[in-house]
């Protein structure tokens, strides 16, 4: 409401005073009158007084690259673009506009550009972890997966105590069959950060590769105590109660505690019924069935003859 308030404050000056304000000061309350836009997510407003801004003063450097953000945000990401670019060959080693430029070519499907631009950040202050992080994720989502390992790595060489690193870090470990490594990234991870749900989901889906059931399903058990509607922790420890260590009575418990949270993954769900080790087969069957995770028999739905 106060953003509202002032949007509306900003209009009333405007119609009230527009014969009487020239120049620069015309260019600030547009300007301004863009940003309460902006805050209001209405960017396409936010874009003409931003526009407007500029056209009463060329040299309103924040009111372009607040226009780049409005762009960007309204998806108009080649203008956006455009508008970067333009201030970058004014500005050369400006990193923020290094920074919005890689974000909007992140924006526009541009990847290949936007690890370009974060590299050559980086070559400028090869401490900026925040663009490393950025980098890293980047070349995750290319499927570059030993360079954002060590992109993650790095970050944690310049701070050990960066969290989100350790833990992007820890998920390509697993990613790419590291566990030992990825191991010991999450335990100690869950020293810093010991009510994470997600952490040590993934520790006990570790501990399960390395066959440690055990230690997985304390894992498991612990994710569950901080998210106790978290399907894949339920469903993990049921199949290693109904396959690894025959426990069926607790491991039916588990899977229908799955299903409750709402447990959906046919291909899983089918590799358990495929498992030759698998306990309670029937009751396993009639449960998934019941959700609609396995096709009904065929004799189920022969018409009569």
């Amino acid at each position: 409401m106060r953003t509202l308030a002032a949007l509306i404050a900003v209009i009333l000056t405007l119609s009230g005073c527009t014969s009487t304000i020239r120049g620069s000061e015309l260019s600030l309350e547009y300007y301004n009158l863009g940003n309460a836009y902006y805050d209001l997510a209405d960017y396409d407003k936010s874009i003409l007084y931003y526009q407007k801004a500029i056209s009463i003063d060329r040299e309103n450097n924040k009111a372009y690259f607040n226009l780049a953000m409005a762009f960007t945000a309204a998806g108009r990401t080649a203008e956006a673009r455009d508008v970067l670019e333009q201030l970058i060959a004014r500005d050369p080693d400006n990193q923020s506009l290094q920074e919005a430029l890689a974000f909007a070519c992140y924006a526009q499907g541009d990847t290949a550009r936007a690890i370009e631009i974060y590299g050559r950040i980086l070559e400028a202050a090869p401490a900026n972890n925040k663009i490393r992080y950025n980098l890293g994720m980047l070349l995750w989502k290319e499927q570059q997966r030993e360079a954002a390992l060590e992109a993650f790595a790095t970050i944690l060489e310049n701070d050990p105590e960066d969290l989100e690193a350790r833990y992007r870090l820890g998920e390509l470990m697993l990613e790419l069959q590291r566990v030992g490594e990825a191991v010991e990234v999450f335990e100690a991870y869950l020293q810093s950060k010991p009510d994470s749900a997600d952490a040590y989901m993934n520790l006990g889906d570790a501990y399960r590769i390395q066959e440690r059931y055990d230690k997985a399903l304390d894992a498991y058990a612990q994710a569950l105590l901080y998210d106790e509607t978290l399907a894949e922790a339920w469903f993990s420890s049921a199949v290693i109660q109904l396959t690894k260590i025959e426990d069926p009575d607790r491991g039916l418990s588990a899977l229908s505690e799955a299903l409750e949270a709402g447990f959906a993954d046919r291909k899983a769900a089918l590799e358990l019924l495929a498992d030759p080790d698998l306990l309670e087969r029937d009751s396993v069957e009639a449960l998934l069935q019941r959700r609609g995770l396995t096709a009904p028999d065929d004799s189920e739905t022969e018409e009569p003859g």
